[in-house]
């Protein structure tokens, strides 16, 4: 079951009421085709994201 190319896309207000859903029903409270929606979304929030990971070093290790 994968969502349709020319599938709905899900709004910013509706991601946050199923969000919401998950937390207080579990996952029981979506529908199938709707989760989809959101993974599909959540998967591309994380592709658009930039970020740079933090060094958890500063500076060599012969430093330490």
């Amino acid at each position: 079951m994968t969502l349709p190319q020319n599938g709905k896309k899900l709004t910013e207000k509706e991601a946050e009421s199923m969000e919401i859903a998950l937390k207080e029903a579990g996952i029981v409270a979506i529908h199938p085709e709707r989760m989809e929606a959101l993974a599909d979304m959540l998967v591309s929030k994380l592709k658009n994201t930039s970020e740079t990971p933090i060094p958890w070093r500063r500076g060599s290790a012969l430093e330490e």
